[in-house]
C-alpha cells in the first residue's frame, strides 16, 4: 500500500511540473497624451481562426469586464471575420451603442520552449527523530528509508504561447495601451485567454484607462 502511494505521489509531482501555466507581460506601452476620463463602454474583438474560439474568447472578456463595472460588448454580433476593417465600417456597426474604446487580442506565435527539471527528493512523512521506533533497528529503519522517493532530472519541452493586446479609442483611433504576453505551458486556448484577461484588466485598472 505504501509503494502504491508513493508511486502517485510522484505521478501527481510530475503533472503539476509540466502543467503549471504561467502568464506574464514581456512589454507593455502606454500613451503618453493620454489625459482623459477612464474608459468604461468597450467593444471586444479577438482575432481567431475560428468563429466559435473567437466567440468564446470575446464572451469571456466581455463577463470579466463586466464584474469589475464595465460595459462590454463581443464584436462577432456586429463586425464580421474580415482582413480589412476600416473606419466606415466600424462607425456604422458601432453607431448608438455609445461605445468608447475597443480592446484587440490576437495571438502572435506559438513556440516550444525546452528546459531541465533537476533532481527532486521528497517523503511520505512518518516521523522523524532519533526518538522514534525506526531508528533503533536496521529491519524498522529501511522501511522507513524506502518512504523517500527520488526523481532525477530531466529534460522537458512545454509550448509558449505570445499574445497581444491593445486598447484603441474609437473616437479616435488612437492606440491608448498595448501589452505582449507570453503563457507558458497552457492547458488549452481557454487558459491562455483567461490568464491574459486578468492581467490586462488589472493592468488597464492600475494605469487608470479604465474604471
Amino acid at each position: 500500500m505504501k509503494l502504491k502511494y508513493r508511486s502517485l505521489v510522484a505521478l501527481f509531482f510530475v503533472i503539476s511540473l509540466s502543467s503549471c501555466a504561467n502568464t506574464k507581460f514581456t512589454k507593455q506601452w502606454v500613451n503618453e497624451n493620454f489625459d482623459q476620463q477612464p474608459y468604461d463602454d468597450i467593444l471586444v474583438l479577438v482575432v481567431a481562426d475560428k468563429m466559435g474560439n473567437r466567440q468564446d474568447a470575446e464572451n469571456y472578456i466581455v463577463e470579466k469586464l463586466g464584474e469589475v463595472g464595465i460595459d462590454a460588448m463581443p464584436s462577432f454580433d456586429i463586425l464580421p471575420k474580415t482582413e480589412i476593417i476600416d473606419k466606415e465600417a466600424v462607425g456604422k456597426a458601432i453607431d448608438g451603442l455609445q461605445l468608447d474604446a475597443v480592446i484587440v487580442m490576437f495571438a502572435t506565435g506559438i513556440t516550444e520552449d525546452e528546459y531541465y527539471v533537476p533532481a527532486r527528493r521528497f517523503g511520505v512523512y512518518a516521523g522523524y527523530g532519533y526518538d522514534h521506533a525506526h531508528y533503533n533497528s536496521f529491519y524498522s529503519y529501511y522501511p522507513h528509508a524506502i518512504n523517500y522517493v527520488y526523481l532525477p532530472g530531466y529534460d522537458n519541452t512545454h509550448y509558449v504561447v505570445a499574445l497581444e493586446t491593445s486598447l484603441f479609442d474609437l473616437n479616435t483611433g488612437d492606440m491608448i495601451w498595448s501589452g505582449q504576453s507570453n503563457t507558458f505551458a497552457p492547458e488549452s486556448v481557454d487558459d491562455v485567454i483567461h490568464n491574459i484577461t486578468v492581467l490586462t484588466i488589472r493592468e488597464l485598472k492600475k494605469k487608470g484607462i479604465i474604471i
